[in-house]
Parts: structure tokens; C-alpha cells; sequence
């Protein structure tokens, strides 16, 4: 212990001057001076270099080179200048006497944004797999391809291939072979992509505006000419002229359709007598082989009444091309007597309402409106199951009109509303220039600012119709249902079932069902088969999915819900002194079941629960001041509580309540003759007279349509002659 003191104290009378860590410097200074001098020392003189395989055998190798041409469009400046493309590049790779010309690969009139659609470019990676090709040479980035993904996936691949296949692109002076091309194509992709994107906006924003103007696209249809007219500002414009001999076709079509033959029907006629569609097989042959689906949408086509609807289909992505049916999400424009028509109106809609109806197992022809006008059941219109030619719209005005609602004659109104879209109305915005704009469906985000504008608080409101679901809509199980024998009929969304006790209540072999939209009840009466609106009477279950879609849209019942409704029977004395009933069902005086959602109902139920235990526990108190006086409970929270309890209580077990007509009352009054005066036809059926139809179908055949021979490909005379005009390729 005394010889530490000791050194100690002669480190405290002599401190060192070298700082702390010095010592470690020292060391490091050591290695690094030792590693130094142990590589001077190495002897390179006693390593062997193996030299790597060169990817050529030593002799001189010509290259394979193909070249690359693409433009998006037909027109005459883009075939000038891809023939020019095409004559530049044979002739510069055949001059290289280093190189051997190994093909041309050209796509003419394909985007660059989807390599899948174009054939060429396709045909140049397998030759490149196969091992073909050693380089291929391309105008710029945005001939190879608009789509980054696509441009550095194939020239990635092109690389890897053994040998590898470079890409060199002309306009750029990029070869894909250097290191240093990498960041470089990136770069260039991603502008050639937004390049794209942005020509894509502004071609959307320029429809836009000339769909507004009412300047719409003219394809080439059957049954008319694409004409240029003047349009009366100096300049021309594009129309549609009616073809005589195209046309008695499509007015023959129609006819045939209104009188009940069915578009395969119709399709067989066609093809039988070689009539041309209007279009081409691929070896550019006149097409005669006519298809029901062909027939439907030369049928669900508005131009041949006369109207325009644009916007029917919109593309979402610039890069698949691919196109959707628009249901909301861009703005149509509609407008009405655009050019000649070729079929009248009433008879374009009658079409339509045809066509809507076989999708539901609709057979035959047109079927007009019948709603009764006289006697106890004013209003009420005769239903056919199966008939999908009218909407929720037009059964509720046809029975306010009827009622004496409403001073309007709804015959016309039948035949001449607008139904563009696949036979159905549209509603839309009229604007400067006379043209319907349909206004597209607002996002989320779009919403939230037209409310903040309006002073609409969403949250709140939404609260508020979920209260009023509550109280008037009742969720129940089949327990409910204590009485098997109640006479009920239950309507879901593709069926109507009217159980035993409901048929044995009416005795007959055919029922008619009477709606009245208003009164928002449904008559059932016996009716005879010549009924068109007949159905057969017993307990089976009646497929009738439009029927109920109806249903649903004028009650403003919910999709996943079932509803069950008790019958109220009319006993009435029949002409031959029997007796008989007619069978009425308030809509309104319903018990809704969930459909599949037995957990559900349970699991509100328990939650019902725990909020009727919490309700009961719950308890308020005000303490005054002074402590003399007594704690006072509050009870207006606990009412408040015990409101919204009962509230919710509606939605489980709480009978349906007793529905009374804002109009009337219907009970067993009036003679048999009122409860049973016919539903008379509101329209026309709008059938042609058979001779009319065979004497279309003659001239048909006496002078058959012919249309224009196939355009010939445009001459090389012509092209040269218009090469010092040529200017660049556009998308």
C-alpha cells in the first residue's frame, strides 16, 4: 500500500504533457505503418491472371439490328410519317456494313400506353427471346412505350437475354447497352408516360366541351351516311343522313320486335337473306352472319329515334384502354331531335320497354299500362309480373293522375319521354345550349365541400334519418309470428308467395294484383285467363323480380330485408248470387324479417339488453348549496334515456301498426260491378298490322342494301408526293 502512495505522489510532482488517448493513436499509427510495408513487400511476380471468356470468339461479328416503328393514329400525317420511319431506318441499317438487317416491326394506329395490344412490338420480344435479334433501334422512348413499367420491364429483359439485346433510341442517343442508360431511361419513361396522361386529360377536357356545344361524335351507323353540312359559322360539320336502303332494314327490325319476335328471331331473317351488318370480317369481307346480341344493340341504339346520348362508356385508366359502362361516374349529354330519325318515338320506347322486360322472362309483344279510372278501386293498376316496361316514376303519376292528383294526360307522355339510356329516363340539367347534361355522382370528398357550401351538417342529418328508420321500421324473427293461420302474403326481392290461408280465403283458378303506388296498397281479385295480367292462382311461390323491385322502390323497404303482410278479405256477392272475395294488403302494415341475419338480431338484442340494465341503474342528483335541503333527483336525463330505449325497442318486437288511407277508406262497400270495373289501357300497344310488316320484309328483299366496297389502302404515289409536309407523329 506504501509503494502505491509512493508512485503516486511522483506522478502528482511530474505530470505528463502527452494528453489522454495518446497511447491508443499510437498503436493504430503502428498497424497501419506495418500493413504498408507488408504490401510493399508482396511479390506479384509469382500471381497468374486467368482472363474471363470474351462474349465473342475473337473474330469480328456482325450485329443482327431490327428496327421499331410505331404511331397511334391512321391519319394521313402519321401514315407520312411512319412510312418514312420505315423507308429511313431499312436503308441506314443495310448501309452499316457492320450490321445485318433482321426485320422491321411496325404498329400502326396502337398506343404506346399497353404493349399488350400491340401486335408488332410483340412479334420484335419473342424474335428477341428466340434469339434473333442483337440490337434493335427505335425513333424515341415514346415509340418503344408510353408506360414506365412496360419500358424498363422489356428492356430489363432484353439485357438479361444471352447474348443481350440492346435498344438504342435515336431521338435520345440512349443505348441501353452503357452503364450509365439506367437512370437515365427512367427518367425518360416517366416523362413519356405523364406526357401521355396529359394528352389523355386534355383530350377528355376538349369532349367535355364539345359534348356541352352539342358537337358529338358521328360513328358510322347502319342505316345512315356520315355527311359534312355546313354549320352555319363558315365551317362544316359531320352529320348523319338517313340511307333509304339501310334504313327500311332498322325500321323493319323494330316492327318486328313491337309484334313479339325476338331478337334471335329477327337475327335469323337477317342472316338468311345475306343482309350486311354494316361491318367486316378480317379478310375485309362484307359480315352477313347477324347475332341476337347484334339485333339488341342495333334496337337499344337512341340515334335511330333521333337522339344523341353521349358518355355512354368512359375509359378509367389512360394505360389498359379499357373501357366501363358509365353508371354515374363521368357527365353524360343528351340531346333530343338531333338528326332524322328513322322510327318514331312511341314506337323507339315501346322497343326499349320490350327489351327491359325480356330480361325478366317477359314473351311476346308490348304490353300497355291498365289502371282501373271508375269505381272503388280508382288508381289501381293491374301488374304483370313479368313486365319490366314501366318504372316506380310512372306508376305512381298514372295513379295520381287517375285519382284526379294530377291534371295531366299521361298517354302522351308514355310515348314520347326520353329513354336513352338503355330504356330508362334520365333526369338532367338543361344548360346554355340546349343540351341535357347528366350530372356525374359526387366522391366523398366532393360531398363533404357541397355541404360545407349549403351549411349541411352530414353527421346530424344522417342521425336523423336513422331515428326515423327506427321508428317506423320493425326488424323481427319468424317468432313473431304466433297465429299460423293469419292469411299473409310474403314479398321478397324476386319472389311473391301468398300462403295456403291466403289462397283458401279466395276461391278462383286466375287472381289479378292491383297496385296503387299512392294509397301504397295491393288488391288482389279474381280475374279470367284471358287476363293478360293473369296469374295463376294457388300457393306456389311466383317468381316476379321487377315486380318486387317496384314494390321496393315505392315503399322504400330495404334490400336485405322480407316482408310479410296480413290480409284483410272483402266478402262480396257475385253476379250468380255466390260469394267471393277480394283479398286487400296494406303495405304499410308490415313485419320485416332480416334475411340471413339471425346473428345480427341476436347480437342487438344482448345489446338491448345491457342498455336496458344500464338505463335502470342510471340515476341523477342535483345537491344544493345549502346542506339543509334535501338532494334532488333529475329524472329528465333519465326520461331522455328511457325515450331513446323505447325508441329502439321498435326495431324487436312491437306489433305493426294500423295503417289508415290519407284518401279514402276501402272497405266492403260497393257493388260487385265497382270492385270488379277492368283496368283500362292507358297507350297503345303500338303492334303493326301484319300485311304492313310483310310488305317491309318484300321490298327488303326486291332492292337489298349495299354498302360502300372497302376503302383501298393509300397509295405509295401519295405518301412521296407528301413527304415535304410530313411533320412529327402525335398521340
Amino acid at each position: 500500500m506504501n509503494d502505491v502512495k509512493k508512485a503516486a505522489a511522483e506522478r502528482a510532482a511530474h505530470p505528463s504533457s502527452t494528453p489522454a488517448g495518446s497511447s491508443f493513436e499510437s498503436d493504430r499509427k503502428r498497424e497501419k505503418a506495418a500493413l504498408t510495408m507488408q504490401l510493399d513487400s508482396l511479390d506479384s511476380s509469382q500471381i497468374r491472371k486467368i482472363a474471363a471468356v470474351s462474349e465473342t470468339d475473337g473474330t469480328h461479328r456482325k450485329l443482327r439490328v431490327a428496327s421499331y416503328c410505331r404511331v397511334s393514329t391512321d391519319d394521313i400525317d402519321q401514315a407520312i410519317s411512319i412510312h418514312l420511319q420505315q423507308a429511313e431506318y431499312k436503308k441506314k441499317i443495310k448501309s452499316n456494313p457492320d450490321w445485318i438487317f433482321a426485320g422491321m416491326y411496325v404498329d400502326n394506329g396502337f398506343s404506346g400506353t399497353n404493349t399488350a395490344h400491340r401486335p408488332g412490338f410483340l412479334k420484335l420480344i419473342e424474335d428477341c427471346r428466340a434469339g434473333k435479334i442483337d440490337m434493335v433501334i427505335t425513333k424515341a422512348v415514346s415509340r418503344f412505350a408510353r408506360n414506365l413499367m412496360d419500358c424498363i420491364k422489356y428492356v430489363e429483359e432484353l439485357k438479361n437475354l444471352s447474348p443481350p439485346v440492346n435498344v438504342y433510341f435515336e431521338q435520345e442517343k440512349l443505348d441501353t447497352g452503357l452503364q450509365t442508360s439506367g437512370v437515365i431511361l427512367i427518367v425518360l419513361a416517366m416523362v413519356a408516360e405523364e406526357e401521355s396522361h396529359m394528352k389523355s386529360e386534355a383530350m377528355l377536357l376538349s369532349l367535355e366541351w364539345r359534348f356541352s356545344r352539342g358537337r358529338f361524335l358521328t360513328p358510322a351507323l347502319f342505316g345512315y351516311d356520315k355527311v359534312e353540312v355546313p354549320d352555319g359559322f363558315g365551317g362544316k360539320k359531320k352529320t348523319l343522313m338517313v340511307n333509304p336502303q339501310q334504313a327500311k332494314v332498322v325500321e323493319w327490325m323494330y316492327a318486328m320486335l313491337v309484334n313479339g319476335s325476338t331478337a334471335e328471331e329477327i337475327a335469323g331473317v337477317l342472316t338468311e337473306l345475306q343482309i350486311p351488318t354494316g361491318g367486316r370480317r378480317k379478310d375485309g369481307s362484307l359480315n352477313t352472319n347477324w347475332t341476337g346480341s347484334s339485333v339488341v344493340t342495333l334496337l337499344r341504339n337512341e340515334r335511330y329515334c333521333g337522339d344523341v346520348l353521349s358518355r355512354k362508356t368512359y375509359t378509367p385508366n389512360f394505360k389498359d384502354h379499357k373501357s366501363k359502362k358509365n353508371n354515374g361516374k363521368k357527365n353524360k349529354y343528351f340531346q333530343a331531335n338531333h338528326h332524322d330519325a328513322i322510327v318514331p318515338r312511341r314506337v323507339w320506347n315501346a322497343a326499349q320497354r320490350i327489351l327491359n322486360s325480356r330480361r325478366y322472362g317477359h314473351e311476346g309483344s308490348y304490353l300497355p299500362m291498365h289502371i282501373i279510372d271508375s269505381g272503388v278501386l280508382t288508381g289501381f293498376i293491374s301488374m304483370n309480373r313479368s313486365w319490366a316496361g314501366f318504372d316506380a316514376e310512372d306508376y305512381y303519376r298514372a295513379a295520381q293522375i287517375a285519382m284526379g292528383l294530377l291534371d295531366e294526360e299521361l298517354d302522351d307522355d308514355l310515348d314520347n319521354e326520353f329513354l336513352p339510356d338503355g330504356g330508362h329516363r334520365l333526369a338532367g340539367l338543361m344548360d346554355d345550349h340546349g343540351i341535357s347534361r347528366i350530372a356525374r355522382e359526387l366522391t366523398e370528398a366532393e360531398q363533404r365541400v357541397k355541404d360545407e357550401l349549403e351549411g349541411i351538417d352530414r353527421s346530424k342529418q344522417e342521425l336523423e334519418e336513422q331515428a326515423e328508420t327506427v321508428r317506423t321500421f320493425q326488424v323481427v324473427s319468424s317468432e313473431m309470428f304466433s297465429n299460423i293461420n293469419e292469411p299473409v302474403v310474403r314479398i321478397g326481392q324476386k319472389d311473391i308467395l301468398f300462403n295456403s290461408n291466403c289462397v283458401a280465403k279466395m276461391q278462383a283458378q286466375y287472381a289479378e294484383i292491383l297496385f296503387n303506388p299512392v294509397e301504397r296498397m295491393i288488391v288482389v281479385r279474381p280475374t279470367n285467363k284471358e287476363n293478360p295480367n293473369a296469374i295463376k292462382w294457388g300457393g306456389k311461390s311466383r317468381s316476379a323480380s321487377f315486380l318486387c323491385r317496384i314494390l321496393y322502390e315505392s315503399m322504400g323497404w330495404d334490400a336485405e330485408y322480407s316482408y310479410r303482410i296480413p290480409c284483410q278479405p272483402i266478402i262480396l256477392t257475385a253476379p250468380d248470387d255466390t260469394v267471393q272475395q277480394v283479398l286487400i294488403f296494406d303495405l304499410d302494415n308490415y313485419i320485416g324479417r332480416a334475411v340471413n341475419k339471425r346473428e345480427e338480431i341476436i347480437q342487438a338484442r344482448q345489446e338491448q339488453e345491457r342498455e336496458d340494465k344500464l338505463a335502470e341503474e342510471a340515476k341523477s342528483y342535483y345537491f344544493p348549496p345549502d346542506e339543509d335541503e334535501e338532494p334532488e333527483e333529475l329524472v329528465e336525463m333519465a326520461e331522455q334515456v328511457q325515450k331513446a330505449l323505447e325508441l329502439n325497442k321498435k326495431i324487436f318486437g312491437i306489433p305493426a301498426f294500423k295503417h289508415t288511407s290519407t284518401f279514402r277508406s276501402i272497405d266492403g262497400n260497393g257493388t260487385w260491378e265497382e270492385w270488379m270495373a277492368p283496368a283500362r289501357p292507358l297507350d297503345t300497344n303500338h303492334r303493326y298490322d301484319a300485311d304492313v310488316v310483310d310488305e317491309m320484309l318484300r321490298r327488303i328483299q326486291e332492292d337489298p342494301p349495299e354498302l360502300p366496297p372497302e376503302p383501298e389502302c393509300m397509295d405509295d404515289s401519295i405518301i412521296e408526293a407528301s413527304v415535304t409536309n410530313a411533320g412529327e407523329e402525335g398521340e
